[in-house]
């Protein structure tokens, strides 16, 4: 029987307007149509608790060992895949905000073990991967101790000469390829709050461009999984051709980047 939910609390504003951020605005902004935003420690710590509020408003453990454990369909299917979107956009600010620049290791590994059953949720089931997901849901913690601005921006600097480090090779091993989106769907989350408080300015049209690249990037990526999967390839020795198009745009974009987080004073 499908458990009832009545969720009671005030929508976060991740949540409200998760889809408005998707439609990109026809902008064409330049540098000064950009602000620092996350070298203020106060906007920083907002953000982190908006996303907090979006995960715990969506998570509810009685719905997802529900939905995880009935025969396949479409409903349960987009509300497994909704709890790691958000669970995503919360270690995000984790990595880039905490002191350690880590998450938390049982929220690394739901996500992780979530990710493997919505990736098979078509095509092989696995009740020991559902086992996995289940058994770190008890122990989902969201302690942060917050990085100072000089480390946060260390970290911003390390993360965008990882990406351009790894952008210089053309053809890329599919682990390779598959950090590669990761790392810019990063920035895509980070600024995700801003963006949804700037709705058709600057910062949503930054937030967009990311994702545009981020999806491209997965849709590549999602189809050797299926692939995989159905044996059709060997995943682990797939390799992806970076196109020259994700480069320059992400080069277009790392400007802006750099200046909400404070990099260019």
């Amino acid at each position: 029987m499908e458990p009832t939910i009545e969720n009671t609390k005030p929508i976060p504003i991740l949540v409200s307007r998760f889809t408005e951020i998707r439609n990109k605005p026809n902008l064409e902004p330049t540098i000064e149509d950009f602000s620092d935003i996350f070298s203020n420690e106060d906007n920083r710590k907002h953000s982190f608790e908006e996303v907090k509020k979006a995960f715990e408003f969506i998570f509810n453990k009685e719905k997802f060992i529900h939905s995880l454990n009935k025969e396949p369909n479409k409903e349960s299917f987009a509300y497994l895949k909704q709890v790691r979107r958000y669970g995503v956009i919360l270690r995000d600010h984790c990595r880039f905000f905490s002191s350690k620049h880590k998450s938390a290791e049982a929220l690394n590994k739901f996500l992780y073990f979530l990710g493997q059953c919505n990736d098979r949720y078509w095509v092989v089931q696995s009740e020991e991967i559902k086992q996995e997901t289940i058994i770190h849901i008890d122990n989902i913690e969201f302690p942060i101790e917050f990085d100072d601005t000089d480390g946060f921006i260390r970290h911003i600097v390390n993360e965008l000469s990882e990406i351009q480090e790894i952008f210089k090779e053309k053809k890329l091993p599919v682990a390779t390829f598959h950090l590669l989106r990761k790392k810019i769907r990063l920035f895509g989350n980070l600024v995700q709050i801003p963006a949804l408080e700037n709705l058709r300015k600057s910062q949503h049209w930054l937030c967009s461009s990311l994702f545009e690249i981020s999806k491209e990037m997965g849709d590549q990526h999602d189809d050797l999984v299926a692939k995989g999967l159905s044996g059709e390839i060997d995943y682990d020795q797939a390799v992806l051709e970076v196109s020259s198009r994700i480069l320059s745009e992400f080069e277009r974009l790392k400007p802006f980047i750099e200046k909400i987080c404070g990099l260019d004073k």
